[in-house]
This record gives structure tokens, C-alpha cells and sequence, in this order.
């Protein structure tokens, strides 16, 4: 249960004592929304920031009490995975049907997904590939990155994705993020050109001043058209770009990734944890 929640600027906040519970929470937040959409269209589109697959995908297999194992077949039949991050070069697993480049969840021969534990603990429940749209890791980034347009592009266009009734973005059932210190969002960071882009869904720098250079993400229009938003931070070490976003400090500074996340028609939620929320403004805490 959240310690806190308010509304600020649009913004709906809510704030846990601790990752678990904020990870648990965030799982009844997708769970429910997926339920909605499926209901509603038959398919939950998701997108999903590289960094948050594994807090998402473990809470959503064993859950506090291994609550959502059970339901899990049904929910991979109908929700389509996109990643928004994924192409970097980098592999610690084999490079065999991926989700993701990032352990421990993965999709390996037999098109089972993987989440965290060893031997008997290990949970994993099959995934229909064709709803899993990863980016292609074989090409360099300019190339996937219109690659991956182009399977977006198939999906609004046979309305597996919504799109927007405001221009012609996709429109995600719910986009889910997280925030670096210095306020990126997706592989979108402070000052970049990428930042402007307008026309493109999906785009690529290779001078990502985080490691590695070379990176695929969706653009802002595209997350700013998403139903929901959802971003998630936690930890202290980001607590001061938590305070500039939300408590809106130096409104005349150049304004963070993180802040230009505004859905034009969507609900936006963020999902802090106490560290994360320690320097908001009016924000206090019983020890």
C-alpha cells in the first residue's frame, strides 16, 4: 500500500515504503489495466523501458505469494510486448529469440519466458512470439531503428495498437518508464537533438553519454499519445531530478526529458519509492 498518494500538475504520484511494495503495486496497476484493455479490444499493447522488464516480469510471475503465476498463460496470449529500449549491444544471455538483451528474462528455444530464480524456483510460461516485437540487434542502430518503425507502423495500421485521435502516433495502452539521475527518460537525455524530433516514432542516437552509445528509442510524441504512462524511480540517487520534474524547480531551466512527459489524452503515474520522493516538496515521512 502506497505511504502517500496526490495529484500535482497532472501528475498522479504515489509513494512506497520499498521497492517490493512499490513492484507489488505496480504489478495490480498493469494487471488491471491489461484485464481493462483486453476486455475492451482483445489486446493490451505495452511498452516497456529495458531497465523495468525485470522488476515487471518477476513481480508479475511469483508475485508476494506467487498470486500471479496462475493467471499468467491467459495474460501472454493477449498482451503484446514492445521494448523501447532494447537495442544495445550487449548480450548476457544467447542471442536466441530475445525480448530483451537483459538477464534473466528472455525467451529461449522452446518460446518460454524466463524470470528470475534457479533450478526448481525458476518460473517461466510459454509466450506466442508473434506477440512479442523486440529490435533487431544484427543491424546498426539508423537501420533498426527504421526497421522497427516499420513493424510499429503494421500494427496501427491493422489497429493492434491504437492510434491517436490527435495525430497519427500509436496509441499504447500503457507505456511504462523509468528515470536516470540526470532526468532521461527512454534514451531520450538532457539536451539531446533527439529531444525535437517530431515526425519519427522510432529513433536512434550513438552518442548516448550513458553506456553504450548506440541506442533505439521511441520518440516523445509517441510516449505522449500512450492511454497511460507510467514512470517508476526509485532509489536516493535520484531524488533531486524527482524534485526538478514533479515540484517543477527552475521553471526557466532547460527542461528535463523527464518533465516533457505529459500525455496529451492519457492518465500519467508516477511510482516512487521513499528514497526516490525524499526531496519533494511538502513531502514528509514518519521514521
Amino acid at each position: 500500500m502506497a505511504l502517500c498518494g496526490a495529484k500535482k500538475d497532472g501528475r498522479e504520484l504515489k509513494i512506497y515504503e520499498n521497492t517490493d511494495e512499490l513492484s507489488t503495486d505496480l504489478a495490480d496497476y498493469i494487471a488491471e489495466l491489461s484485464e481493462n484493455s483486453v476486455k475492451e479490444r482483445g489486446v493490451f499493447a505495452i511498452a516497456l523501458s529495458v531497465n523495468y522488464v525485470r522488476l515487471l516480469i518477476t513481480r508479475l510471475l511469483i508475485g508476494p505469494s506467487g498470486i500471479y503465476f496462475g493467471l499468467m498463460n491467459a495474460w501472454w496470449q493477449r498482451v503484446m510486448l514492445i521494448a523501447i529500449i532494447s537495442w544495445q549491444r550487449m548480450a548476457f544471455c544467447p542471442r536466441v529469440n530475445m525480448i530483451y538483451n537483459f538477464y534473466p528474462c528472455y525467451l529461449d528455444k522452446r518460446r518460454w519466458i524466463y524470470a528470475s530464480g534457479d533450478g526448481p524456483k525458476k518460473k517461466k510460461v510459454p509466450v506466442i512470439p508473434s506477440h512479442v516485437h523486440s529490435i533487431n540487434d544484427t543491424v546498426s542502430a539508423e537501420k533498426a531503428a527504421e526497421d522497427y518503425e516499420f513493424v510499429i507502423r503494421q500494427l496501427v495500421r491493422t489497429r493492434v495498437i491504437n492510434v491517436s485521435d490527435i495525430c497519427d502516433c500509436p496509441k499504447f495502452d500503457l507505456i511504462l518508464l523509468g528515470m536516470g539521475p540526470d532526468g532521461h527518460v527512454a534514451s531520450l537525455f538532457p539536451g539531446h537533438s533527439v529531444l525535437d524530433e517530431k515526425e519519427q516514432w522510432v529513433t536512434f542516437i550513438t552518442d548516448s553519454p550513458k553506456p553504450p552509445p548506440e541506442r533505439i528509442t521511441f520518440t516523445l510524441p509517441v510516449i505522449n499519445s500512450a492511454s497511460n504512462v507510467a514512470v517508476v524511480v526509485t532509489g536516493g540517487s535520484k531524488a533531486d531530478a524527482v524534485h526538478l520534474v514533479v515540484d517543477d524547480v527552475e521553471p526557466d531551466h532547460p527542461s528535463l526529458p523527464a518533465k516533457l512527459v505529459q500525455p496529451t489524452k492519457g492518465n500519467l503515474v508516477w511510482f516512487l519509492d521513499k528514497a526516490a520522493a525524499s526531496k519533494l516538496d511538502g513531502t514528509k515521512f514518519s521514521e
